[in-house]
């Protein structure tokens, strides 16, 4: 399943529309993880996701009867590649959602911005990427703005009680997105985008029925209705996933992610009158140089594409 990625580097253009593609994603992505909070916490992250997942659905099968897509062209010889896709991207995304419904979304956003760091821990490890000096010092920048984000005040690494079981959560959430992250990359060289929307869609829609079902929450119709409307904004965020994967390097793409701090800092102060902490401002702008530094050492990838 993971083989050496000899792919070669993208062009500068590709680069560019790479970056272009991902930034929409994580604008798009940004935006479905505050939902939770957005509606008040009145719905579980487990019924939200699954929602979501359904909605999603909906708009592949759509598409594919839109298009006369033939049954036979969406036959994958990858099914346990799709459906661990599927765990690790709805986990991932549970996770955020709970985090940012819990704890303040510019902080949640910080701890889940480590997905790139573990990005590239995968990336070194499991499919044998090379990883210079350089670039590691860059993704410890990053791991060090967001444990100062985790810090609070700055003053000690300790959480506050009534959020530090959110930010543990938001941790592992970021683990599951980097799995994810793997997986596209491994899939969108392989696959049709419609196959993978279609299966990580149907996936997620059954794996998250029983969580959601024993989470579920008395919610009002016209939210039930915007979370399953948050399957096609989904779809259009993986979309933009995939065409990024497809046009650049990981090194290019895993860093445009950490622009995730400044979407979920603005989402909080517009939705939610959050003001950063001088620790999420810090931290932010750590993860943001941190970032930086990976992406200027982009053209050193050689041997893999995400």
């Amino acid at each position: 399943m993971f083989a050496r990625d000899t792919t070669p580097v993208a062009g500068q253009f590709d680069n560019a529309k790479g970056v272009a593609w991902a930034s929409v994603a994580v604008a798009l992505f940004a935006l479905i993880f505050v939902s939770g909070k957005w509606s008040g916490g009145v719905a579980s992250a487990a019924q939200i996701i699954w929602l979501r997942y359904v909605g999603g659905f909906v708009c592949v099968v759509a598409w594919a009867v839109l298009r006369r897509v033939r049954l036979n062209s969406l036959s994958t010889s990858q099914l346990p590649v799709h459906a661990i896709r599927a765990t690790a991207g709805g986990g991932g995304g549970m996770a955020a959602i709970y985090a940012a419904t819990n704890m303040p979304v510019a902080d949640a956003t910080a701890i889940g911005l480590l997905d790139g760091f573990f990005t590239v821990l995968l990336g070194v490890f499991l499919l044998k990427e090379g990883f210079t000096l350089r670039q590691w010092g860059a993704a410890l920048v990053c791991l060090a703005g967001a444990m100062i984000v985790v810090a609070g005040d700055g003053a000690g690494f300790r959480l506050a009680p009534e959020t530090a079981g959110a930010a543990v959560v938001a941790l592992g959430g970021a683990v599951l997105i980097a799995v994810e992250s793997i997986l596209i990359k491994t899939l969108a060289r392989s696959e049709r985008a419609i196959v993978v929307l279609l299966y990580v869609n149907l996936f997620g829609m059954l794996l998250f029925a029983g969580p959601a079902l024993w989470q579920w929450q008395s919610v009002p119709a016209g939210l039930i209705g915007a979370f399953v409307l948050l399957g096609p904004v989904a779809i259009v965020a993986q979309i933009c996933n995939i065409q990024a994967f497809r046009l650049s390097d990981a090194a290019l793409i895993g860093p445009v992610r950490y622009t995730w701090i400044v979407f979920g800092a603005l989402f909080g102060w517009a939705l939610f009158a959050e003001v950063p902490t001088t620790a999420t401002c810090l931290g932010g702008v750590l993860i943001l140089f941190g970032g930086a530094g990976l992406a200027a050492s982009g053209r050193g990838f050689t041997r893999r594409r995400v």
